[in-house]
């Protein structure tokens, strides 16, 4: 698994370094636009192309390699959970936790991992460009909304949390015993999840829509009172966007993340983990 991890890393680097390059070609692109030069618009056109599918390319193998060190976990939480004694009734469907809680932990372990080092790589070398061609104080502005609404999401979705568990330990009542009382437990779990979920998904999509224009409005004064190129704010809207999608991969993987830990809390129970 180690192998895989390396050349994860390598992917990660070349498509960052990639993205990177694509906020600076905004800037020659923006300005033959604004110029109206033709020829150059179509040489950058390509340029893109090329780019964009490179970009393309190293994620998919990410993806790829992620999935292969999944299953190799898998194999190795597999092998955990045929030495715990199955004479142990007071884990409810101990068969389904390793089905499916052996599959699901390493997948969203990787998953989780690996896309919030590369968010926080993003949010590094992106910062850095941010503060080295304009002002430092957009950079603050814009760290402060994402961690404002980093702080707003977790208290929103904290609930969500117990919530899983709990409707997961019904589930498997439910699949162990098909009666009606196990199954209007469900649904009521089911119920509460879905207000819960409606909350959160309510200030994604608010946090979401506000983050497009923030930068915008920043940079706007001194767009309309400088002699700043059409392609410079294209760049700078370029790259205060990837920062500010990158800080916000917890708030868009609470979900995830709850499930995350309501798998690893069950594993624990079951003494896989």
């Amino acid at each position: 698994m180690r192998k895989y991890i390396t050349w994860l890393i390598i992917f990660a680097i070349i498509e960052i370094s990639l993205s990177l390059y694509l906020t600076f070609w905004r800037d020659h692109f923006w300005t033959a636009v604004s110029n109206k030069q033709s020829l150059e618009f179509i040489k950058q056109l390509g340029v893109f192309t090329g780019v964009a599918l490179c970009i393309c390319f190293t994620s998919g193998i990410s993806g790829y390699l992620v999935s292969l060190s999944a299953i190799k976990w898998r194999e190795k939480l597999n092998n955990n959970a045929l030495d715990v004694t199955d004479c142990d009734h007071r884990i409810e469907n101990l068969n389904q936790r390793i089905q499916a809680d052996c599959w699901d932990y390493p997948t969203l372990v990787l998953n989780l991992g690996f896309g919030f080092c590369k968010a926080l790589s993003y949010i590094i070398v992106f910062c850095v460009a941010l503060a080295l061609s304009f002002s430092w104080l957009y950079l603050i502005a814009i760290l402060v909304y994402s961690v404002i609404g980093t702080l707003v999401a977790k208290y929103v979705a904290k609930p969500l949390i117990s919530l899983n568990y709990q409707q997961q330990r019904a589930e498997a009542s439910y699949r162990n015993n098909l009666t009606l009382d196990n199954f209007s437990d469900c649904v009521k779990l089911m119920l509460g999840l879905a207000r819960k979920q409606k909350h959160l998904t309510y200030f994604q999509q608010f946090y979401s829509q506000v983050g497009v224009v923030v930068p915008l409005m920043l940079i706007a004064p001194e767009y309309f009172t400088t002699g700043m190129t059409l392609g410079a704010l294209m760049r700078y809207n370029s790259t205060s966007l990837t920062i500010l999608d990158n800080m916000s991969f917890t708030i868009t993987s609470f979900a995830d993340i709850n499930r995350l830990l309501s798998c690893r809390k069950r594993l624990q129970e079951a003494q896989i983990l």
